[in-house]
């Protein structure tokens, strides 16, 4: 008995794989210092908790997929105070376990859609696009995105019988690995592009509130696609990065009101919904700011410190204003993956790009998400793992 090719032929995924490779080295009794899977180290806010707790129920019932009144409510209310979205708008909401699901299920319903058996996806980018659309049986069409172009996603550009057969397009502003940003014009030439050529755009905004902290004494946010047009858009949200809940498993999907009801419809088979107690809390979480605004605070001084180091390693040159990651060039002719394994050997994992691309290679990830002290021990590993490495760059850091 065997599984069919898909499953038996899917790589590992990045991030178990980097799990499997920390808990060696903690096996060995090394301090590790873990910058590869985006998962930050910061206490959750304590009414989160408190409301969590305070919800379970006597009896457990099983909960809807279009969420409580309460969570849509506070839902409601983030899209309202950030982007100034209604559901006068022609938009409707659905919860959803975080984002990896969703994004996951999405290529089931988007798949064939017009006969069409393709969707796009920024590369590098989330290993889930790709698995999400072997799954549903289509084709994967990654893009590779660009350091001169900004990152910006360019699917005009994609083979003509390629743009024909596009079903679907997914773009991930701020981006991760990159943290690159887009304007409002270059999103509009996206969603031009996209109703021109009847393509579902799907948005993957779980970066959506993690920008320096700095711009919020200026009042600046990071543009996002529904605030120019909700025609055949969705975007997936989530608060794992906006509130460090990545093991609460909680999020929402918002868009076009005729695409969510075709989705709450498939989602009813698929069995997500989201607990009782779990959308209690995520209600206290959407309804606050100030429990956010401190977590930017944190990632822009562990940005900041890492930037510094890295910069003068000649690794990285521009420090990305949004996400908590930094997206670092090796010398010509290092291999990501052997600098990885090797620096882990040091006590510091950090996560190479051809674990996080479709062919990249030369690049690594750091995630912003150890605590500020263990963020400069690790840059001082790093800083001497460099220079010995690459003696005849010689050490910019003295």
């Amino acid at each position: 008995m065997t599984w069919n090719d898909i499953t038996r032929n899917l790589p590992a995924y990045p991030m178990e794989e980097l799990a499997r490779i920390r808990s060696d080295l903690l096996a060995k009794g090394m301090t590790v210092y873990d910058f590869g899977t985006g998962d930050p180290q910061i206490p959750t806010w304590q009414p989160i908790k408190d409301s969590l707790s305070a919800a379970i129920p006597e009896v457990s019932q099983y909960p809807s997929i279009r969420g409580t009144a309460e969570i849509r409510e506070a839902i409601w209310g983030y899209l309202k105070r950030h982007y100034q979205l209604t559901p006068e708008d022609g938009l409707d909401i659905l919860t959803s376990n975080g984002s990896k699901e969703a994004v996951f299920h999405t290529a089931l319903c988007a798949m064939g859609r017009k006969g069409k058996k393709t969707i796009a996806y920024p590369n590098p980018g989330y290993p889930v696009y790709r698995s999400s659309i072997l799954f549903a049986q289509g084709r994967p069409y990654p893009i590779e995105l660009e350091q001169k172009d900004h990152y910006l996603i360019k699917p005009w550009e994609m083979p003509k019988d390629i743009q024909s057969d596009c079903a679907a397009l997914w773009i991930n502003y701020p981006h991760n690995p990159t943290g690159a940003t887009v304007t409002k014009e270059n999103l509009e030439k996206i969603i031009n592009w996209c109703q021109e050529k009847d393509v579902l755009l799907l948005s993957d905004d779980c970066y959506a509130d993690i920008y320096h902290s700095s711009w919020d004494s200026k009042g600046l946010r990071p543009e996002h696609p529904l605030s120019i047009s909700t025609k055949n858009c969705l975007s997936f949200m989530s608060l794992s990065k906006r509130s460090g809940l990545t093991g609460y498993r909680t999020g929402f999907i918002v868009g076009d009101a005729d695409l969510m009801k075709g989705l709450a419809r498939a989602r009813a088979n698929f069995g997500v919904g989201t607990p009782t107690q779990t959308q209690k809390a995520a209600a206290t979480a959407w309804h606050d700011e100030t429990h956010v605004a401190a977590r930017r605070q944190q990632f822009s001084e562990r940005i900041d410190l890492a930037y510094r180091y890295l910069n003068e390693l000649d690794l990285i040159a521009d420090k990305p204003q949004a996400g908590f990651y930094l997206w670092c060039r090796l010398p010509a002719g290092d291999d990501d993956v052997n600098f990885c394994l090797d620096l882990a050997k040091q006590g510091v994992i950090a996560s190479p790009s051809q674990w996080l691309s479709e062919g990249i290679k030369g690049y690594v990830r750091f995630a912003l998400v150890p605590t500020l002290p263990n963020t400069e021990k690790a840059m001082q590993i790093l800083q001497k793992f460099v220079n010995a490495r690459y003696p005849t760059k010689g050490d910019k850091t003295s």
